[in-house]
């Protein structure tokens, strides 16, 4: 908690309401000399009781009062910052219209970056039913990554390795998988 903005913050809350530090040291139950200290950023550490006193004189809450967000609204800054949306299609390089969408702090999507919600069970790696795969199309695959592969018309998701290529063999690698978007089960 910055003391500073707390008290320019309990300053402009109490002339907000219309109050007084006498009038709202009486609502709070606390001195208005220590009001008045509390206002000019003296007291170092106001204990948290009495913070909340003061909320209550104010008829804030406590979160208010110290200038933190609640959950809904922080949720309501993550929202803003989410600039840009990944489509999501039903068949792994499918081209026809997107069935969702998912977010993404990026400021734009590059042409090459697709989602994919996967409708059957791939166990190496798991990957379930319901899942949603982000795959870039322009990346090449190094050691470890995660591919996605076309192999005899069906799609496969390996791990990729330059000794294990043999077993993409005749297999067109349509993209390196970047994120893994788990569903929630029941």
């Amino acid at each position: 908690m910055d003391l500073e903005s707390l008290a320019a913050r309990l300053k402009t809350l109490r002339e907000g309401k219309g109050l007084t530090k006498y009038r709202l040291a009486k609502l709070s139950g606390i001195s208005e000399t220590y009001l008045y200290r509390l206002e000019l950023g003296e007291i170092k550490n106001p204990r948290r009781d009495t913070l909340q006193k003061l909320a209550q004189g104010l008829g804030i809450t406590l979160a208010q009062l110290v200038g933190e967000t609640s959950p809904w609204e922080t949720w309501g800054l993550v929202e803003q910052s989410l600039k840009a949306y990944i489509p999501v299609y039903r068949e792994i390089g499918a081209t026809m219209g997107p069935i969702d969408y998912v977010a993404t702090t990026r400021t734009e999507i590059p042409p090459t970056l697709r989602g994919y919600r996967i409708d059957g069970l791939y166990l190496e790696p798991e990957v379930m039913p319901g899942d949603t795969i982000i795959v870039n199309t322009a990346l090449t695959p190094t050691d470890g990554d995660l591919v996605v592969a076309i192999l005899e018309g069906q799609p496969v998701i390996r791990r990729y390795t330059w000794q294990g290529e043999r077993e993409l063999a005749g297999a067109s690698i349509h993209g390196v998988i970047t994120e893994l978007q788990r569903k929630l089960r029941r």
